[in-house]
């Protein structure tokens, strides 16, 4: 068993991750960790898991974690939990802490350091810093426990890394770590080793300026913050740089390290575009991999104000302080991320670090729950002004093992800024487009600030109800309606309970299959549904008894709060409604659940008695990644997965005049063709017009279901929407920088999330044609990076290239011609897809010489294509720069009989303007 400290807390046996329960049980088991092999005493757990005030109950409750934690540990002898007194004693095999490998690769590491051994010192702290997933312990910490150990460690963390940069600068790859060390600069401006590190790297780089302005910088920062001037060191390299010494020259390097930092540059026209450009080489593992992506979030922003004529600080501290416990809660219970607040504003983002179908509405729903527990504790002498803005966000993260984004960059703070300067204290004020979004009646138009919100006053529409049918035809459904149905009919005929759980991706039709199951059936159908939001963990299962029809029992009704009516008090009122006629139970979206409602609805079928009940679950494939083995050798269980319609399915949902291209963005999708039917009709009344934009709708659910995935998954899938038709494991590698195994990896992962699919397997004979083999030859197995893909869902590749930066596109594209330009010639012509792409990216001042540019590699790949015999390829390539030529310039209009006509004695003078 294995245990990562370094980052989120997790253990993990034959790979795959140990559930550890809540905060307290991962604290303790943290804690015992950093102290492996050691006693702790319970009163040192105590003031690890609370700060003062401890609570009265803190000795008990640290014994329940314990309890927790030794039933989350296997009991096969190798992790052993025991009692020692004054405390707990942790028997486990130090190699199997994170932590403790971490020591011991920085300790040879360091010693190759002192030694001067610059390549293995680098490759040994490059190794141990790639263990770190982000902050350690980040879930924990989360909750504001601060301990020493921790300290120590990202102390500890920050030295190693310093000390790889300064060996790495050593092997001459100052050009390599100028990025990486900009980032660390701007994290930690104070540490003056960092800096003297940055500098040096500037100035071998040509930057002599900027690595002058990184020592005045943290020269500010220590004057002003502490009073202190920067070490001799430091003083001594800011003279050496502008007397520009020889001491600081790069040293000499090799070919091989040369190779490591030099990046090729991309071919763009004459006999360089026909040379192979050098491959990419991978950052050293553990280098930093910076993430940027565009999505529409809302930002929620509270702006305080205090009567300054109040005299008493210690109640306004307070209020301030329950505010911000208030603004806090609700944010956590709507999914919200709090930044860091700016003077007197707070500012709450939904849509980071992950997207929600619904961030509109869980922002208004957040606005009005704060407003509402505000006015009913914070005293009086207290002004709060709530807006809410919708927009385009651009989020940074410096690494993929961030949670959070390190910046957040848009139009959108600034105009939940300039909403606010226009709303009352103790009022809601949201922009146009929240309110569109949020399906609240249209605001009126207007360019003036005031104009464009209005005070929101009443709450959201209520969500549909559950399994609300959408009035479109059901189509392609016949078999599994035809299973749901002949599972109704066992149910009944043998008197046992089976729940039959339906997968599918958003909009795939769960909800509308449900609808049309349940229509007209003869027993009660109790419906519940797992809400967007936190809140009761059991809340789903109480609602179906509430969902009663009016003639039920009364006594099987529970009218109690859900927390009240536990598992085993719902299992036996739904015993009881069985006993007489068959009951069909629906739950809704149960990938929305927590542990506590799996936990019950997994094991149904063995804990109910014999009685005639159909529970019938819908659920989104993340279901899958939360419970891996959902029903996996469960009695009386079945699980059906909804495939996307046919093409002739799909198209009876749009309007006969739609153009063609809207039937491939559908994919198959009911959901996805009916927003795009209502988009056709709205945008050009029928008329075959072309593809209308990607609904709104479409959109949100879309990008929400892209942020299922981890921020590496997400990177690489936005590293596939470069490629049209087949996405190659090699091209995706080149272009993200990874290593061809880590990204197989992780493309056959979004092929198992349903993001991608496999093209055909590539199999080599094992022996050459025209030898007899019988039916079959053997093949070769088929390798990880031949494989090939494409998108499952044609919108789905258009939304997720979307949500990258303009330069990142550019670069995303340069890069992809640099790698098809060591393909074999027959495929030269993918470049023009790629060139294309790069003509209308780049601004109207570049646009006309990368045209020249992109003209001149086309035609030499047609040079390429026709000499290997690869006409079709050729021809192609021959169009696509014949289409790139520049529009001849207009002809001069001729000019006039009388300017031509001389002039003759008599006429009157022509001016003349010098």
């Amino acid at each position: 068993m294995r245990f990562s400290l370094l980052g989120p807390l997790e253990a993990r046996r034959d790979d795959r991750p140990v559930p550890l329960g809540g905060v307290n049980q991962r604290a303790a088991l943290g804690f015992l960790l950093l102290h492996a092999n050691t006693v702790v005493s319970t009163s040192d757990l105590i003031r690890a898991l609370w700060d003062d005030p401890v609570p009265p109950t803190a000795r008990k409750m640290v014994q329940n974690a314990i309890a927790a934690v030794r039933r989350a540990l296997p009991a096969d002898g190798q992790v052993a939990l025991r009692t020692a007194p004054p405390g707990y004693l942790l028997r486990v095999d130090p190699g199997d802490i994170d932590v403790t490998r971490f020591h011991a690769l920085v300790d040879r590491g360091r010693a190759d350091f002192r030694a001067q051994q610059w390549e293995p010192a680098a490759r040994r702290l490059r190794e141990a810093l790639a263990l770190w997933r982000g902050p350690a312990m980040a879930d924990v910490t989360e909750t504001g426990t601060v301990w020493p150990e921790l300290t120590m460690l990202e102390e500890t963390r920050l030295a190693a890394l310093e000390d790889c940069l300064e060996a790495e600068l050593a092997l001459g790859r100052h050009h390599a770590l100028i990025g990486e060390m900009t980032s660390l600069a701007e994290e930690e401006p104070a540490r003056e080793r960092l800096c003297g590190l940055l500098m040096l790297a500037l100035y071998r780089c040509g930057r002599q300026p900027e690595a002058l302005a990184a020592y005045q910088r943290l020269r500010d920062i220590l004057r002003d913050g502490f009073g202190l001037d920067p070490a001799p060191e430091l003083r001594d390299l800011e003279r050496d740089i502008l007397n520009q010494h020889p001491g600081l020259a790069p040293p000499l390097r090799t070919a091989r390290d040369a190779a490591v930092t030099i990046e090729g540059a991309v071919a763009a026209e004459g006999a360089e575009a026909a040379a192979p450009a050098p491959e990419r080489a991978p950052g050293p593992a553990g280098t930093r991999r910076s993430v940027s992506e565009r999505k529409r979030a809302s930002v929620l922003q509270v702006r305080t104000r205090v009567d300054v004529g109040y005299g008493d600080s210690e109640c306004v501290d307070e209020a301030l302080n329950e505010l911000a416990r208030v603004i806090n809660e609700e944010a956590r219970r709507y999914g919200g991320l709090v930044r860091e607040t700016l003077g007197s504003v707070r500012p709450v983002v939904f849509g980071f670090p992950r997207s929600h179908e619904d961030d509109p509405e869980r922002a208004i729903h957040a606005a009005l729950a704060i407003r509402e527990r505000i006015t009913r504790r914070v005293s009086a002498f207290l002004g709060v002004q709530i807006a809410i803005a919708t927009g385009e966000v651009l989020a940074t993260y410096r690494d993929e093992g961030d949670t959070v984004p390190a910046q957040l960059s848009g139009t959108v703070p600034h105009a939940a800024e300039q909403l606010l300067a226009h709303t009352p204290p103790g009022t809601i004020r949201v922009c146009r487009a929240t309110a569109r979004a949020a399906g609240l009646p249209p605001l009126p138009e207007g360019d003036d600030v005031a104009a464009a919100g209005r005070e929101l006053t009443l709450p959201p529409p209520a969500p549909a109800p559950p399994s609300a049918g959408t009035g479109a035809p059901l189509l392609g459904r016949d078999r599994d309606l035809a299973i749901l149905r002949g599972l109704l009919g066992d149910v009944e005929r043998r008197q046992r309970p089976h729940m039959a759980t339906i997968l599918g991706e958003p909009g795939i039709g769960k909800s509308r299959l449900i609808a049309e199951f349940v229509a007209g059936l003869p027993g009660p159908v109790l419906v519940g549904r797992t809400p967007p939001y936190a809140g009761e963990p059991l809340a789903p299962l109480a609602d179906t008894l509430r969902s009663l029809p009016d003639g039920a029992d009364p006594a099987l009704r529970i009218e109690r709060a859900p927390a009240e009516a536990g598992g085993a008090e719902w299992r036996r009122h739904i015993t009881g409604l069985a006993l007489d006629t068959p009951v069909t139970i629906v739950l809704e979206d149960l990938h929305r659940a927590d542990g506590a409602l799996l936990d019950q609805v997994e094991d149904l079928t063995e804990r109910l008695p014999p009685v005639p009940l159909l529970i019938v679950v819908t659920a989104r494939p993340e279901l899958r990644q939360s419970r891996p083995r959902w029903g996996c050798g469960k009695r009386d269980v079945t699980t059906l997965t909804l495939d996307t319609l046919s093409p002739e399915d799909a198209g009876a949902l749009l309007p006969r005049a739609s153009d063609p291209q809207v039937l491939g963005l559908v994919g198959g999708n009911p959901r996805h063709a009916e927003e795009y039917a209502r988009a056709v009709r709205a945008c050009t009344g029928g008329a075959n017009d072309g593809a209308p934009p990607v609904p709104a709708r479409l959109r949100a659910l879309l990008t929400a279901r892209i942020d299922t995935l981890s921020l590496p998954e997400r990177a690489v899938l936005r590293d596939a929407t470069f490629f049209q038709g087949r996405v190659r494991v090699e091209g995706v590698a080149a272009l993200s920088g990874r290593t061809t195994e880590e990204t197989a990896e992780i493309l056959y992962a979004l092929e198992r999330k349903d993001f991608l699919v496999r093209w055909r397997p590539i199999t080599t004979p094992l022996v050459p044609s025209g030898c007899f083999w019988g039916e079959d030859p053997p093949r070769a197995p088929e390798r990880a990076s031949d494989r090939e893909y494409s998108f499952r869902q044609p919108l789905l590749r258009e939304i997720a290239h979307a949500q990258l930066p303009r330069s990142q596109r550019i670069a995303g594209h340069r890069r992809a011609i640099a790698w098809i330009a060591t393909l074999p010639p027959g495929e030269v012509d993918l470049l023009v897809h790629h060139y294309r792409q790069l003509v209308v990216l780049n601004s109207p001042q570049l646009a006309n010489d990368v045209a020249r540019q992109a003209r001149h590699a086309l035609l030499d790949a047609e040079r390429r294509a026709t000499a290997a015999g690869a006409h079709d390829t050729a021809a192609r390539c021959r169009r696509a720069a014949r289409d790139l030529r520049p529009a001849p310039p207009p002809r001069p209009a001729p000019a006039r009989a009388a300017s031509r006509r001389v002039r003759r004695v008599g006429d009157p003078p022509v001016a003349s303007y010098n």
